[in-house]
């Protein structure tokens, strides 16, 4: 976590509108085009994209590429139109909300709208290719020995988890198989050992924070731990 961490800040540094970008995977909101989504981490799997949906805003008519979870930063209550007429109204979605995104063509005319009284913010992540990254690899969900992990989706795509790190909590010794997305739906203070020594000073990461994780092997005896004085709300994306 300690190293990403610093990459994580100059890709929130260098993150770029959409409109200003020639790519497919983008997900544009049209009557939002004051302030399309932002890109905050791409590479040759992915691309995750941070969207804001004002109180009384609708997205506009908009066409989705598929293969896409969204998380719920901040999360609110959601009205649908599905080619001009009522789909659903109300619907609540919680901080830390996940979900599974299917194609939507744009003859669909489908559109969502914030129905309440605050600003919804999400982070899409979606994948480029059609085929699994890892193809006959049995992919496992993330393990903290010392902390449980919440399973909230998996699919031939992906495993999507939760955790929550308490204020003086560290997770165990523990490896990462590399290739996943991790989103601090509350961001805090963390600290890293490996083999027993502490990384000198700390990372203080916001909320919406997101960063890629490669592999760490169990020998490198890795593990992160909340060294301030807030819970840390964490999801982990590993790709298939």
């Amino acid at each position: 976590m300690h190293n990403i961490l610093v990459i994580l800040l100059f890709l929130s540094l260098t993150a770029c509108a959409p409109s200003e970008i020639n790519n497919p995977y983008l997900l544009i909101y049209p009557n939002l085009a004051d302030k399309d989504g932002v890109v905050v981490f791409e590479n040759e799997h992915v691309i995750l994209q941070k969207l804001v949906v004002g109180p009384g805003e609708w997205e506009g008519i908009h066409s989705h590429p598929g293969k896409q979870i969204y998380v719920h930063i901040k999360g609110g209550y959601w009205s649908g139109r599905l080619d001009g007429e009522i789909e659903y109204e109300r619907e609540f979605d919680e901080d830390g909300s996940v979900g599974w995104m299917d194609a939507i063509p744009i003859e669909a005319g489908h559109e969502s709208g914030n129905s309440g009284d605050e600003p919804i913010e999400l982070i899409y992540v979606t994948l480029k290719g059609d085929s699994p990254i890892f193809p006959g690899v049995d992919r496992l969900p993330q393990v903290y020995p010392d902390i449980p992990l919440e399973l909230l989706l998996e699919n031939e795509r992906l495993i999507v988890q939760r955790v929550k790190v308490k204020p003086s909590e560290w997770e165990g010794l523990h490896s990462h198989s590399g290739g996943q997305i991790y989103i601090h739906i509350k961001g805090g203070m963390w600290s890293e050992r490996r083999g027993g020594v502490l990384y000198p000073g700390t990372e203080i990461t916001r909320t919406g924070a997101v960063g890629w994780m490669e592999e760490i092997p169990i020998e490198v005896g890795h593990e992160s731990g909340n060294t301030g004085d807030t819970i840390i709300d964490l999801i982990w994306v590993t790709l298939k």
